[in-house]
C-alpha cells in the first residue's frame, strides 16, 4: 500500500525532530483509539478519520485491494478537508508542523502533500510513530545511568513528588516516575488522575527525560517498586536506585494529613472514586474498617479518613524501614517543602564534593 504515495519534499527523522522538538507542532493524525494507546510525548491529535471510518477503510483494503480502499477513504475525508487544514494551521500557532501517522504512508503523506500545495511550511516525520517507538525501544535497550542516583523516600504525605517537582521546576535533574505513569502507585494510584499510561508512552517520557538529562552530573528519584501501577520500569533504572544513595524524608503527621486532603479532595465523582479504591482495601484492613472509611468519604470528612489510612493502612503496609535511619545519606525534615529541597541539594553537593576526582562545582 505504500506504492504511489504522494512525494513529500520535507522529511524530518525521529534523530532529527528530538534534536530540535521544542520547535515544532507536533500532529498525530490516526484515529482517536491509536492515539489513545500510545502516541509521541507532546503530539495534538487531529485525526484523519475517526475509529470507526479507519476501521471501514482497513477492511475495504483487505477485501477489495489498495485502490478501493483509497478511493472510499478519498470519500470520507474529502468534505472535511478544508477544516482539517484550518484546524492543524490554527493550532500550530506559527510553529513549523510535523505530521505522522503509524508509519509515515498514505494518512500524513496526504495531509503533507496538501499542506505543501498551499505553501505552508509542513514537515513529514519519516517512518511515523513506528520509526519512534523503534528508537525508543532501542535507547532504553542500551541505556544505563553512570552518574549518582539520589532516592528520596519516605511515607505516604511527606511530599516526595511535591519535592520532586519543585527540584524540576530549579533546574535541578530529576525524574518524575508517577508523573510519567500518570499514577501515584499506591491503591489510589488514579484516583482524580484519569487513565493511567500505557508502558510505551510511559518508556517514551522517560527516555525523553534521561535524553535530557545526558550531561546532568546526578539524577534524583523518588523511591518507588519495580512497577507503578500496570507500568514496569527498566531494568537499568530500576537497579540504579537500588544502588542509589538513599535518603529519608520526614514531616508530621498532621501536615501529611493536610498535603494528601489537598491532593486527593475535588468532586463529588472523585471522592466515590476513594470510595471504591478504599473498598479494594477490605483484604488488609477488614469489611468493617473499609465501610466506616467509605461513610466517612461520602460525608466529606477526609481529614479523619486520611488519619485512619495513613496509621492503619500507608504506615504499615509502605514502612520505609527497610533501612535503619542511619543508613540513609540524610534524614531531611520537609514540613516546609521548599526548605527540604534546599537541604536535599545541600546534601547531594556535598557528597558530590567529597567524591573521589571532584574538580570545581558539579552542578
Amino acid at each position: 500500500m505504500r506504492e504511489g504515495l504522494a512525494k513529500v519534499r520535507r522529511l524530518l527523522t525521529v534523530e532529527q525532530f528530538l534534536a530540535e522538538k521544542e520547535h515544532y507542532y507536533l500532529v498525530d493524525v490516526r484515529s482517536p483509539r491509536e492515539y489513545a494507546e500510545a502516541h509521541i510525548p507532546g503530539a495534538v491529535n487531529i485525526p484523519l478519520f475517526n475509529n470507526e471510518e479507519r476501521a471501514l477503510v482497513g477492511t475495504t483494503y483487505k477485501q477489495a485491494g489498495t485502490d478501493r480502499a483509497k478511493q472510499v477513504g478519498l470519500n470520507l475525508v474529502a468534505p472535511r478537508l478544508p477544516q482539517l487544514v484550518a484546524k492543524i494551521l490554527q493550532a500550530s500557532a506559527g510553529k513549523e508542523t510535523v505530521i505522522y501517522c503509524w508509519r509515515g504512508g498514505m494518512r500524513s503523506r496526504s495531509i503533507c502533500s496538501l499542506l505543501e500545495a498551499l505553501n505552508y511550511p509542513v514537515w513529514l516525520l519519516q517512518g511515523g510513530y513506528k520509526a519512534f517507538r523503534r528508537y525508543i525501544h532501542n535507547f532504553l535497550s542500551q541505556a544505563e545511568i553512570t552518574v549518582p542516583v539520589f532516592v528520596l523516600n519516605g511515607l505516604t504525605g511527606v511530599g516526595k513528588t511535591r519535592i520532586i517537582k519543585i527540584l524540576q521546576q530549579q533546574g535541578h535533574p530529576a525524574l518524575d516516575l508517577e508523573g510519567m505513569a500518570n499514577h501515584r502507585g499506591s491503591a489510589f494510584g488514579t484516583v482524580g488522575l484519569g487513565q493511567a499510561r500505557s508502558q510505551k508512552d510511559f518508556e517514551a517520557l522517560l527516555a525523553l527525560a534521561l535524553l535530557d538529562y545526558q550531561t546532568a552530573p546526578y539524577l534524583v528519584i523518588e523511591g518507588e517498586g519495580k512497577k507503578i501501577g500496570t507500568v514496569r520500569l527498566p531494568d537499568f533504572l530500576y537497579q540504579a536506585m537500588q544502588k542509589g544513595q538513599h535518603l529519608l524524608l520526614q514531616a508530621d503527621l498532621p501536615v501529611r494529613i493536610s498535603r494528601i486532603v489537598e491532593e486527593y479532595q475535588g468532586s463529588a465523582e472523585q471522592l466515590e472514586e476513594l470510595v471504591q479504591a478504599v473498598k479494594n482495601l477490605s483484604r488488609k484492613l477488614g469489611k468493617a474498617k473499609c465501610e466506616e472509611l467509605a461513610a466517612l468519604i461520602r460525608r466529606e470528612e477526609l481529614e479523619r479518613a486520611v488519619e485512619i489510612l495513613c496509621t492503619d493502612y500507608y504506615d504499615h503496609y509502605y514502612s520505609d524501614s527497610r533501612q535503619a535511619k542511619d543508613n540513609y545519606l540524610a534524614v531531611v525534615d520537609v514540613n516546609d517543602l521548599y526548605k527540604g529541597a534546599a537541604e536535599i541539594i545541600g546534601t547531594i553537593n556535598l557528597y558530590l564534593y567529597k567524591q573521589p576526582g571532584f574538580i570545581g562545582r558539579k552542578e
